[in-house]
């Protein structure tokens, strides 16, 4: 039986099913050779929205030895693997390596399961050098209930604890390939000092970590990256932008997941792709809303024009609120200002030129070079968003390549006449026309 519609395209939560799951033949096949490498450690990286999360669950699923992920190998494992594997997602909270640890070891579906005592923090205490203080609660027997006969209170530095809970676990032999920690989202933590130590001490015990993050290296995981450069020569995974044809693969697993009862033109394959720019997040969130758009019309087959209809309510619906709302932040109430964020969004090198670009856009809106310096100066400043950087001189980039691919496809909120300051010009509306509101 296929599965409902609003559920044929998954926006809201990265991919976990294999069935799902499409394309990174080639990131998933590197992530195996690295499980089954002896010391070496893995990092997942790239971009917001191009499908780190997705991967990492994959990878999740292979290192217990999922045979559909494993099927998909042009060279599987000789037997199925069999990790401990925690996968870890990390928030606000974790501020620190330090409080990394601790999460790890005291919370339920983490590692808490699996040590032979309990871990607090210890009340009063600082981090100092990287180490937080902690109190050890140790148990008679594993899932005993503590009396006093049983507990043992002790001080002491929270790196060597996880260290040694970790070897206890392996000493277990509860996993015979090994323990796997997948940390996602460890570019939220703010101080991440002693990490590559860790990887240095634990590796060679059997324990693999997958730091998973948004980065454009690894250093910007990894601050001590060079010490530890020979455990991650193999385990390293850049995650790029998806190909088309990686693109379209995911329409076509929603195809299949809806019996075939709905389909996409060719065109609105096209359309959604080149929207996309390599993000699966918007192919999942446009290939939705499309979608269905085309069952509230009575129809089955999924229009470009239906996937144009659909970007447009993405915005005014506010489904895809973290990108609406750095949108108009970045816009204000100036049209000429949205006017040069499209411009720079419309361009597709990642590096963005600006000496032709500045001439088209004195073309098109009647101003000067100054001007438009001015307002790409208020685009990399954060009282707008910050959402440009300037890399060198006459050179900027997004600092965020999923904005810049909503910011290309969003159609115009503002229009000349609203901003007060310019005379119509429609030339700049060449890919969407404004939208009064």
């Amino acid at each position: 039986m296929g599965v409902s519609p609003v559920n044929a395209f998954t926006p809201a939560s990265e991919v976990t099913d294999p069935d799902r799951f499409a394309g990174r033949d080639g990131e998933l096949q590197r992530l195996a050779w690295a499980l089954q490498s002896e010391g070496v450690q893995m990092v997942i990286y790239g971009n917001r929205g191009v499908g780190k999360s997705s991967l990492a669950h994959q990878l999740d699923l292979l290192s217990r030895g999922n045979a559909e992920v494993s099927d998909r190998l042009a060279d599987p494992p000789p037997a199925p693997l069999d990790f401990l594997t925690v996968y870890f997602r990390c928030d606000d909270s974790v501020d620190s390596v330090s409080r990394l640890l601790l999460r790890l070891l005291s919370d339920d579906d983490a590692l808490a399961a699996w040590v032979p005592f309990r871990v607090v923090s210890k009340q009063g205490a600082s981090e100092l050098g990287g180490r937080l203080s902690v109190k050890v609660v140790s148990l008679s027997a594993k899932g005993a209930q503590s009396t006093t006969s049983q507990v043992q209170e002790l001080e002491t530095d929270l790196v060597s604890v996880f260290q040694n809970a970790l070897e206890a676990i392996m000493g277990s032999g509860v996993a015979r390939d090994g323990v796997l920690l997948v940390i996602d989202e460890f570019d939220r933590v703010a101080d991440r000092q002693g990490m590559a130590s860790l990887l240095k001490v634990l590796g060679p015990k059997g324990v693999k970590f997958a730091l998973v993050g948004v980065a454009t290296d690894v250093q910007d995981l990894i601050l001590d990256h060079q010490s530890v450069a020979r455990q991650l020569s193999d385990g390293t995974v850049e995650v790029p932008p998806m190909t088309d044809a990686e693109m379209r693969q995911i329409i076509d697993k929603a195809e299949e997941l809806l019996e075939h009862r709905y389909s996409f033109s060719e065109d609105a394959r096209a359309w959604i792709s080149e929207t996309a720019r390599g993000h699966p997040f918007y192919v999942h969130l446009v290939g939705k809303h499309a979608l269905l758009k085309t069952i509230e019309r009575g129809e089955t087959d999924v229009t470009k024009e239906a996937a144009g209809l659909a970007m447009a309510e993405i915005a005014l619906k506010g489904s895809a609120p973290v990108q609406e709302a750095l949108y108009k932040t970045a816009i204000g109430h100036s049209y000429v200002r949205e006017s040069i964020l499209k411009a720079f969004a419309s361009e597709t090198d990642n590096e963005i030129h600006t000496t032709e670009l500045y001439a088209r856009l004195r073309e098109s809106l009647g101003i000067s070079a100054a001007q438009i310096s001015v307002y790409v100066g208020h685009l990399a400043s954060a009282e707008y968003g910050t959402v440009l950087s300037k890399t060198r001189s006459r050179y900027y980039c997004f600092k965020d390549s999923l904005f810049k691919a909503y910011a290309a496809a969003r159609p115009y909120q503002l229009s000349p006449e609203e901003d007060g300051r310019v005379e119509p010009n429609n030339g700049i509306h060449s890919q969407a026309a404004p939208s009064r509101r």
